[in-house]
């Protein structure tokens, strides 16, 4: 029931599906949130912190789960779904993982660009690597606007096929990503 099978998705992926995606969700509203602030609000400083620290959260998460992704044994595909529909969802979900690592990248480009590190909840601070002239900063800040809007997009789409699946079509597209696969051998929930 931990790791995915032929026929489903083990309980590790479901939750690292359902903790980056709420988290996403959630870090992409305070970003814009925080586009509406002035100085005199709490929560322009208070925000910002948040946003900045729930991003590297996403990004440690990300990367645990595209380590997962690379060592585990992904489900194979439902019989009735068409391949080029399978070969659409495997480049959505490509399409996510990029975009949430250049979202990523680029956020920390921006918090680190005049040489402060970026700090997790004040318990670590991500040293900056680099320093950016004021174009590259727009370039970054550019780049994680667009790309953060286009991801939105693809979520959303990618929350509406699961949906059209689910109800429509009545297959297992969905369920197979609501509750661990119950059809795994013993031998194959052993690390």
């Amino acid at each position: 029931m931990l790791k995915d099978s032929p026929s489903g998705y083990g309980l590790i992926s479901i939750l690292f599906h359902w903790v980056c995606a709420p988290l996403i969700i959630f870090v992409f509203c305070l970003g814009v949130y925080m586009r509406s602030l002035d100085y005199y609000s709490p929560w322009y400083h208070r925000g910002p912190v948040i946003h900045i620290a729930l991003g590297l959260l996403i990004f440690l998460l990300m990367s645990l789960r595209l380590i997962w992704r690379l060592r585990s044994r992904t489900p194979d595909d439902i019989p009735t779904i068409p391949k080029s529909t399978m070969l659409a969802a495997n480049a959505v979900k490509v399409l996510l993982y990029a975009g949430v690592f250049l979202i990523c990248v680029t956020g920390y480009l921006i918090t680190t660009a005049e040489g402060s590190g970026a700090s997790f909840f004040g318990l670590i601070t991500i040293p900056a690597t680099l320093e950016l002239s004021a174009d590259n900063i727009d370039r970054a800040g550019f780049i994680h606007k667009y790309v953060t809007w286009g991801l939105i997009a693809i979520a959303i789409l990618h929350a509406s096929a699961a949906l059209f699946h689910h109800f429509i079509k009545r297959d297992k597209t969905l369920v197979r990503m609501l509750k661990p696969d119950q059809n795994v051998k013993t031998s194959d929930t052993t690390f």
